[in-house]
């Protein structure tokens, strides 16, 4: 939508944990500085100011990224779910008003209702933000597909894990790299998720299945989640961590 000169870009803002959270008083309001952009956050709006006016559609081209990198290493480490909706712009006097268009933002499709809602987690200060992150489809579809509904329990541990060592070995394929060497772990940790999601009876029933305990479970969770991080650290390139074998694991 080209309609004029935007001093400022607002979303609204929605936060949830593994369970709905609350903040306490004086969490905000909280201001980052990132590539030119003032961001001024309070527990329901954002508010983004370019260094210098420009087009709507320019800015929230140029916006988006930094707040994808923002979501992806808040729900990463953080395990915080953050989900904008685009409510408008305001922009230079005597330009076309554009406040009150409504667009969602591409990673605002979580949920509420997949989380309990019978604990509440409370926090006292929004996470600084690691600008240094990036995020590719690749990053946002192990969020989506396999983080998030594994953390709110929509997605057993072993489909999860099957999932992923599928997807990443797809990753890899872009490259001259194994996924366990991209993401610096190796081959043996790798075959272990890839392994335990692919024969749990949980996932498939055969004459090859095993069945998994409670600490295997957990284990195993721990370990998809360790090689979700890295996978985000590579595709921001940004070295993975120390290398993970199998007397790492969980």
């Amino acid at each position: 939508m080209e309609s004029g000169q935007v001093r400022t870009l607002r979303f609204a803002v929605e936060w949830v944990d593994q369970h709905p959270v609350t903040w306490l008083e004086g969490a905000f309001p909280a201001s980052y500085e990132v590539e030119g952009w003032k961001l001024t956050l309070t527990e329901t709006k954002l508010a983004a100011a370019p260094a210098a006016p420009m087009t709507e559609d320019k800015a929230r081209s140029a916006v988006m990224p930094l707040l994808d990198t923002w979501s992806a290493e808040l729900e990463v480490d953080q395990r915080l779910v953050v989900m904008l909706y685009y409510l408008g712009a305001d922009v230079e006097p005597g330009a076309t008003d554009t406040k009150g268009t409504v667009a969602s933002a591409d990673f605002a499709t979580a949920s509420a209702e997949a989380f309990d809602a019978t604990v509440v987690i409370q926090r006292d200060a929004p996470p600084q933000p690691d600008w240094s992150w990036r995020d590719t489809e690749v990053t946002k579809a192990a969020r989506t597909m396999c983080l998030r509904p594994l953390r709110n329990g929509t997605r057993p541990i072993a489909d999860a894990a099957y999932w992923l060592s599928t997807h990443l070995k797809k990753w890899a394929t872009d490259g001259d790299q194994t996924a366990p060497e991209r993401l610096n772990v190796s081959s043996s940790y790798f075959n272990k998720v890839s392994q335990s999601g692919a024969r749990s009876d949980e996932r498939k029933v055969s004459a090859a299945s095993q069945t998994l305990s409670a600490q295997d479970k957990e284990s195993l969770r721990r370990a998809v989640e360790e090689l979700i991080r890295r996978l985000h650290l590579a595709e921001s390139g940004l070295h993975p961590g120390r290398h993970l074998d199998l007397s790492d694991w969980p």
